[in-house]
């Protein structure tokens, strides 16, 4: 069975980032979408989808996860349990409201793994951006330092410097685990 690496962070960690630059250089990692009833805006890895196509979906049995964040829903396609299923190393972008029913679906083939940054870095790219007021911005640090506490054994990865050293320590996570 492969291996289901499930990234968290709050906003302007570089969670998206992480995962192109993943699909840009390790062919051998799959990068999984996201349903989401939104569109994308091209800055993520989703497939936006109207709130009745979501649920006719979900009716379908389409989805192997799902949640709702920020009055969205968010859902995972079956298809990754076939990659799963190749011995594949999957990649994603999952949420903690969703970590508890991920590890009773996937169980020891679950990777958690919360994506950091020092705060001064995720509030500049919020900042850059510009999706956010500073209010907001607070608002998504304190949800950094909330996740942070509240997820103390999951390992972390620090993507606030260059993606490249990112990527290695995600290489040296999935090396770590593989080994266990």
């Amino acid at each position: 069975m492969g291996r289901l690496v499930y990234l968290m962070g709050a906003s302007g960690v570089g969670k998206d980032s992480l995962l192109d630059a993943a699909r840009a250089r390790h062919p051998d990692w799959l990068v999984a979408h996201r349903y989401v009833t939104r569109d994308s805006g091209g800055t993520e890895n989703g497939v936006a989808l109207t709130p009745h196509e979501f649920a006719a979906r979900r009716r379908l049995g389409l989805f192997c996860l799902t949640w709702q964040a920020h009055g969205l829903d968010y859902g995972l396609g079956i298809e990754l349990e076939a990659w799963l299923a190749r011995d594949q190393t999957v990649l994603l972008n999952g949420s903690r409201r969703a970590l508890p029913a991920a590890r009773a679906r996937f169980g020891e083939t679950l990777m958690p793994v919360l994506v950091t940054a020092p705060e001064a870095v995720i509030a500049e790219r919020l900042s850059r951006r510009g999706r956010e007021d500073e209010v907001q911005i607070a608002a998504r640090l304190a949800r950094h330092r909330e996740l942070a506490a509240a997820l103390p054994e999951v390992p972390r990865l620090d993507n606030g410097g260059a993606l490249d050293d990112a990527l290695v320590a995600l290489g040296a996570l999935l090396e770590e685990a593989c080994r266990a």
